[in-house]
């Protein structure tokens, strides 16, 4: 939905503000698109059509996750055990907030008449639903942490539940930021913990179940205390008017001129028998006010019972538990980067793609020294060549990370300062390019690719950023060529 906002509004017809009309405003302006100095950029293109693409990237290009990255994070979702999580679709957020509001408005019905009197009847029914609003989503909230975790629980059950405790009061904790082959040495339940739990005590709980039940009972019984009392009350007021008024209206009452002016008193008989039929109706009347008040509390009941059960299940089916829903962000469900990029990625890729040759047809028909020779570089090859830079940032993030491992010691066992193992085997800061070409060959003559990886960060310890990124450029032409020789030799031997 966001990208396809940000295309509306980057093609809307008449320019605005910011990126809204962009798109038009890029059409018109034709400053040096007509010259050659773009032809020599490295990515060929000129400046309205490299702006375009710029920003489709930031949009959602940069968002969506390259290779490593994305088999990073699935391989957290598989060893937390919550590759198969979903997140809630949004048929079950839209019954969640139904139920909640039918809980919510029940209660407030039942609320109002005992909210002080002293206010209007608009007041007190104000009063009545924001508390029971207040509650209604306190319970939700509830029922969703105890679903949550019930099913952290359930899990260090199943998966560590044979474990030793002992052995996994010192498990290091490995998050999604980290590389998840860390402790690809490790067994499963400890790959498990190492992920899910933030602590010694973090095996999850059912504390927070017991509460919401403890919870909803209360909250049934004060929903039928308030009927019953609600019903007695009216009980009570529906015989005091039939004392006082009769069973009927004077006017079918055939005895009710005798009560009234200088007649005599109705007989004993009489009165006893109005009073026998006063008293059946009026029980009469309780009973059906009983039966429709408790019928409205039954269904109340219900309808707390059903909005909890579902918040509970819904938590439990579908929460994540650590890193897992950042992970899932970043993969999306799926199993392969492949299917991934196909099913994320190419909507926005091909969205791109037609904005940006609309973008070149338009320059093309007012520009005719750039119709002459326009720019064949397309969005997806723009893309593949900012997700490389991402790629080697990415890649160099992870080479030069200190391992969190004990320092080394020398014979003595005398920790030695890392200062002086950094000074070493850095070498001399400010390497020319022949030297950084040198100090490749030498990590990728390694072959280990451990050994390579402690071989890189020493050798980059003592250089800049740029430098760095040369000694990663250079150890990856070097891994590339040598691909490309063997691939050679194998195709000269078959021959």
């Amino acid at each position: 939905m966001k990208a396809q906002l940000f295309d509306f509004f980057y093609a809307f017809p008449t320019p605005l503000f910011g990126q809204i009309g962009k798109l038009p405003r890029l059409k018109r302006d034709t400053h040096s698109v007509g010259g050659t100095a773009w032809r020599e950029d490295p990515l060929g293109m000129p400046d309205p059509e490299l702006r375009l693409c710029n920003d489709y990237y930031a949009a959602f290009g940069e968002n969506i996750a390259s290779k490593p990255v994305f088999e990073n994070a699935h391989a957290y979702l598989v060893n937390s055990y919550q590759s198969d999580t979903r997140p809630m679709a949004l048929w079950q957020h839209a019954l969640l907030l139904a139920l909640t509001l039918a809980e919510a408005a029940g209660t407030g019905f039942l609320l109002a008449p005992w909210v002080s009197q002293e206010m209007s009847a608009a007041q007190i029914s104000y009063i009545g639903w924001i508390i029971a609003f207040a509650f209604a989503f306190g319970m939700l909230i509830l029922t969703h942490f105890a679903g949550r975790s019930y099913k952290k629980a359930a899990l260090f059950k199943n998966v560590a539940g044979k474990q030793d405790p002992d052995a996994l009061e010192h498990v290091r904790p490995i998050s999604l930021s980290m590389a998840q082959d860390a402790d690809a040495q490790q067994k499963p339940e400890i790959r498990f913990v190492a992920r899910i739990s933030k602590g010694s005590r973090d095996r999850g709980s059912l504390w927070p179940t017991f509460a919401t039940i403890l919870v909803l009972g209360a909250a049934l019984a004060f929903i039928f205390y308030i009927r019953w009392e609600g019903i007695k009350e009216a009980e009570t007021h529906q015989v005091v008017q039939l004392e006082h008024h009769g069973i009927s209206s004077s006017s079918s009452n055939p005895f009710a001129a005798m009560s009234s002016g200088n007649s005599a008193s109705l007989p004993p008989a009489i009165q006893q028998a109005q009073q026998q039929a006063r008293d059946r109706v009026a029980k009469e009347i309780a009973r059906e006010h009983a039966g429709q008040g408790f019928g409205a509390a039954i269904l109340l009941s219900f309808i707390y019972i059903m909005t909890q059960s579902a918040g509970f299940l819904f938590a439990y089916q579908h929460a994540f538990l650590g890193d897992g829903e950042q992970a899932f962000r970043l993969t999306r469900g799926e199993s392969h980067h492949e299917t991934y990029v196909r099913a994320v990625a190419s909507p926005y890729l091909n969205r791109a793609e037609s904005r940006l040759a609309e973008l070149r047809q338009s320059l093309i028909e007012h520009i005719p020294e750039y119709a002459q020779s326009p720019s064949r570089v397309s969005f997806m090859a723009f893309y593949n060549r900012r997700q490389g830079e991402k790629l080697r940032q990415e890649s160099l993030a992870g080479l030069i990370q200190e391992a969190e491992a004990p320092r080394p010691t020398t014979t003595s066992g005398t920790p030695r300062s890392s200062s002086a193992t950094t000074a070493a085997a850095a070498g001399p800061i400010g390497m020319t390019d022949e030297e950084l070409r040198a100090a490749a060959h030498e990590i990728y003559a390694l072959g280990d690719a451990a050994a390579r990886k402690a071989r890189f960060r020493e050798r980059s310890a003592g250089l800049g950023s740029a430098e760095q990124m040369k000694l990663l450029d250079f150890f990856n032409q070097i891994k590339d060529e040598h691909a490309r020789v063997q691939t050679l030799a194998e195709d000269l031997f078959k021959d």
